[in-house]
């Protein structure tokens, strides 16, 4: 079992590229803004927007914040970092639970996404492999506010800890940065490899793959075969 962190400024593709892994029966994934949301409505709920203002299918999983609020905690890198601790702290059991969940139904691969993953200081040196993946500024914005409804400024209060420098991308042998600089298959494509890459493809995928490539190679030969045969009828 390999436990494979995917992190990434709001609106970068996380929850695309996770959420197609997710379609792999070895495969079990972990939103962490789903838990946040279940605490926020639970004890924070002083500090949430209006419903009015939480209408999109993300919002309603995981409501918006005062942005008063949230630009207070998310401007500081100490109140920035206190918030972190206690929302680290709070979900730490729930995420303990789900993932010894999918150990024992045998899953070969837990993902955990969350734009906040470093904060996570028990759970962080435990992970395989850890992915960070990147969004041009304009459309990775564009993509947040349709999203989530949110405005210009709510926008810019959302990346301000990447902004700021207090979450960075995460470096060392076991990481890598994906660039999200297409379209939504090309996303999808790209966690297809990095998902052969890990290495926990069950059998029926290994065979599969096997084939594609197979009937890939037959494809090419005849292909060859075919241009070879037009050239001897030119001569």
């Amino acid at each position: 079992m390999k436990l494979i962190g995917v992190m990434g400024n709001g609106g970068s593709g996380k929850t695309t590229f996770s959420e197609h892994l997710d379609k792999r029966e070895n495969v079990g994934v972990i939103h962490v803004d789903d838990l946040v949301g279940e605490i926020k409505r639970k004890y924070f709920k002083m500090f949430l927007q209006p419903k009015e203002n939480n209408t999109t299918e993300n919002t309603k999983s995981n409501p918006k914040l005062k942005s008063s609020s949230k630009k207070f905690f998310y401007q500081n890198k100490f109140t920035f970092k206190f918030l972190m601790l206690v929302r680290s702290k709070m979900i730490e059991r729930e995420l303990s639970r789900k993932i010894e969940e999918f150990k024992s139904s045998g899953k070969g691969l837990i993902v955990i996404d969350d734009w906040a993953l470093s904060t996570h200081k028990k759970l962080f040196p435990k992970f395989n492999h850890i992915y960070t993946v990147e969004r041009p500024y304009l459309s990775r914005r564009k993509g947040i506010q349709e999203r989530d409804a949110l405005t210009t400024k709510e926008a810019k209060v959302n990346d301000l800890p990447y902004a700021l420098g207090f979450l960075k991308t995460a470096v060392g042998e076991n990481t890598s940065i994906i660039k999200n600089e297409g379209t939504i298959k090309e996303l999808q494509n790209r966690a297809d490899l990095e998902y052969e890459r890990l290495g926990e493809l069950t059998f029926d995928e290994k065979y599969n793959v096997r084939d594609k490539a197979n009937l890939r190679n037959v494809t090419q030969n005849l292909t060859k075969l075919s241009c070879k045969e037009k050239s001897e009828t030119i001569r």
